[in-house]
């Protein structure tokens, strides 16, 4: 977990272990903008609110 302007950012692990996905569907969840993200170097790191967003469209539907 990182904060980065006073959002909470969490590794692709941290967000896979979040949404029960694996590495394609992260990707692909990203891809399609689904998901907020920040790339520092090779890494990409994602908004934990935007995580929790997504868990509860997934939820409600």
């Amino acid at each position: 977990m990182e904060k980065v302007n006073k959002q909470i950012y969490l590794t692709s692990k941290e967000a896979k272990a979040e949404l029960k996905v694996q590495d394609c569907d992260l990707a692909h969840i990203r891809n399609t903008g689904k998901l907020q993200f920040t790339k520092k170097g090779n890494a990409y790191l994602y908004s934990k609110e935007s995580i929790e967003r997504l868990k509860k469209r997934q939820n409600n539907s």
